[in-house]
């Protein structure tokens, strides 16, 4: 609701429908977070336009004569909430050059107190005739509406956004115990070069995420207890006392609090050429190390799969685009981080991209890099991501090669093969921290009897699995990785029948658990099943299905991911968004990680949040996602 007044309640009514009846399930009562936005058109002042909205679509855009009121947008989440203005100026602006250019906000809209607020000072700005320009406002997050008042020209875009605050680049040469002109990119930003130290102030860190400063020095000699600190007034806030091992140019990162206005360096025996202040953007910017597998688990919040991209196949052959998915961009990364999910989970198939015996099973060059630049893009996005081998053992797949019924010298074949594919991409990935997680295998079972089991079938699960441990810890830079185990055809029951073995690892405490889960069978993947899921009637199963996975991988002291669930598009949303919900907070009370599957299909029987194309959430996304957020 954004009236522009205050709601001190509402009235919700509904009626009969026909003879029919009309149950209300529930009303919730959503914070509602940033979303970004681009608003395009034509409009000038004089003449009301249309203007079309891509990405929050609850913003509504009303392009009169007077000027653009926009509303119903959220900076709630956005550490700067940004909005950027692109207009066309006309080719004659006449005599006065200074024509208003400004977004305002409105106090008490539509009433005797209405009163504006310009969101900056400078309200009419120097125009150019004929020129493009883009402004850019900073707007405050508690802010849901306002108005755009721009003269003389063509606005054609507004776009609404998290916006990455520009570096601050100070440059110079300075050395303690002398005065040097330091010069900053930012005119705002004061700096002074004295003899003690270098005193910067007037920083804008308020709105940035992860504040970082940078310090360039360079060393004549090699010196102990040299100063390389930072402060706040009194406070050291970062820094130490270091020892110079090497002559020339050394390089110190640190962490910066978003609550400093000022700061004062203090660098001894050194020449400092160059201080960054930036903004790291991941969620995560230092490294993550040494957590036991329970401890990572805790800090992945809800996950989501690249599925039918790297994992796609067609008789034996591997493609990324096999299955009607576009190639993968970073850009779409950085979209499911921004809707609220911690951890991706990348499936890939290697099948025909994995060479002969004689080759040492050699992967394709080409792959392995284009597998490593996609997990990249991801963990660039501030993601974890779990990497799995997907359709190598997949029932019904032509090309696989892992097979649970295999005996003898197949089955020898199988497990060198494994060993050695898993070898080079731990030798790929060696020396990546926490926030990559290995997975062995999928979904792997025997025939098409889900039920089937055998002693057999979990030898070779059991051999597997203890093949994946010792190949990827076998790599020097994979010691403290963690890895997903798992059980047989990640079925929650033939999980736990007793026959499942932990592998054994020379690192305690860092293997987890997967399994799937997509019951009811009929609601979440029989397209000719039922589109109704009932709360009332189906959680209990729900509820004692992970009671059951959590207790058995307690006692193994492994926590639980479940690698994939959901429910395909029936067109009836309101059962899935039922269903997403209770599973994810059934899953929260026994601390299981859950990890949604997408195969990028928006259309029916799909299980798309999002548009791989336009990389944009559906239409019916925003409000899956927020059920699985439990928002």
């Amino acid at each position: 609701m954004n009236t522009g007044k205050d709601a001190l309640g509402f009235n919700l009514v509904t009626d009969n429908f026909g003879s029919g009846q009309v149950k209300l399930n529930y009303v919730k009562f959503n914070d509602k977070q940033g979303k970004e936005a681009t608003i395009t058109g034509s409009w000038t002042k004089g003449t009301a336009s249309e203007m079309a909205v891509t990405g929050d679509t609850d913003i509504n855009v009303d392009a009169n004569p007077y000027n653009i009121y926009v509303s119903g947008f959220s900076g709630y989440g956005f550490t700067n909430p940004t909005v950027d203005v692109t207009v066309t100026y006309d080719n004659n602006i006449g005599e006065d050059l200074y024509k208003q250019a400004c977004l305002y906000y409105v106090d008490g809209y539509q009433t005797a107190d209405e009163a504006w607020t310009p969101v900056e000072e400078l309200e009419y700005k120097k125009a150019e005739a004929g020129q493009t320009v883009t402004y850019s406002f900073n707007v405050e997050p508690t802010r849901h509406s306002f108005f755009a008042c721009f003269d003389a020209c063509e606005v054609t875009e507004i776009k609404i956004y998290d916006k990455v605050p520009s570096d601050i680049t100070i440059t110079g040469n300075w050395s303690m115990g002398t005065e040097s002109e330091m010069v900053s990119s930012d005119y705002k930003v004061n700096v002074n070069g004295g003899t003690a130290g270098i005193d910067i102030s007037n920083l804008p860190l308020d709105r940035y995420f992860n504040p970082t400063i940078e310090v360039t020095a360079n060393y004549a000699g090699t010196f102990e207890n040299v100063r390389a600190e930072v402060y706040s007034g009194n406070d050291k806030v970062a820094g130490d006392y270091v020892e110079v091992n090497e002559v020339g140019e050394k390089v110190y990162t640190y962490e910066l609090s978003t609550a400093l206005t000022a700061i004062n360096l203090y660098f001894s025996d050194c020449t400092v050429t160059q201080i960054r202040i930036y903004d790291n953007r991941s969620a995560d910017i230092t490294e993550i190390n040494n957590r036991t597998a329970s401890q990572l688990t805790s800090m992945m919040g809800k996950a989501w799969n690249l599925g039918n991209a790297l994992d796609s196949t067609d008789n034996g052959t591997v493609g990324e685009t096999l299955w009607n998915n576009p190639t993968v961009n970073k850009s779409l990364f950085e979209l499911v981080k921004a809707s609220g999910f911690d951890t991706v989970r990348i499936p890939v198939s290697f099948m025909d991209k994995i060479g002969d015996a004689e080759s040492g099973y050699a992967i394709d060059t080409a792959w392995l890099n284009r597998i490593k630049t996609v997990v990249d893009y991801a963990l660039d996005s501030g993601l974890y991501v779990i990497m799995d081998m997907h359709h190598d053992g997949s029932k019904d797949i032509t090309g696989k090669w892992i097979d649970i019924s295999f005996k003898g010298e197949e089955r020898t074949e199988m497990l060198n093969k494994f060993s050695a594919v898993w070898t080079q991409i731990a030798t790929t990935f060696a020396g990546y921290d926490q926030h990559l997680i290995f997975e062995s295998m999928n979904e792997v079972m025997i025939g098409n009897s889900y039920g089937y089991t055998s002693s057999l079938a979990y030898e070779n699960i059991n051999a597997l699995n203890q093949t994946f441990v010792n190949a990827v810890r076998s790599v020097d830079g994979n010691s403290d990785r963690c890895l997903l185990i798992p059980g047989y055809n990640t079925n929650i029951d033939l999980t736990i029948s007793g026959l499942f073995k932990k592998p054994t690892d020379t690192t305690s405490n860092r293997l987890m658990l997967s399994v799937h889960y997509y019951d009811p069978y009929d609601f979440t993947l029989n397209e000719q099943g039922t589109a109704e899921w009932d709360e009332e009637t189906e959680l209990a199963y729900m509820q004692g299905q992970m009671q059951k996975i959590s207790a058995f991988a307690s006692g193994l002291n492994m926590p639980v991911i479940i690698g994939e669930y959901g429910a395909v598009n029936k067109e009836y949303d309101f059962n899935r968004i039922i269903y997403l919900s209770a599973l994810n907070r059934t899953a929260e009370t026994y601390n299981i990680v859950t990890a949604y599957w997408d195969n990028g299909y928006t259309g029916q029987y799909g299980f798309a949040l999002f548009d791989r194309n336009s990389n944009m959430i559906i239409e019916s996304g925003t409000e899956l996602i927020n059920a699985i957020m439990n928002k």
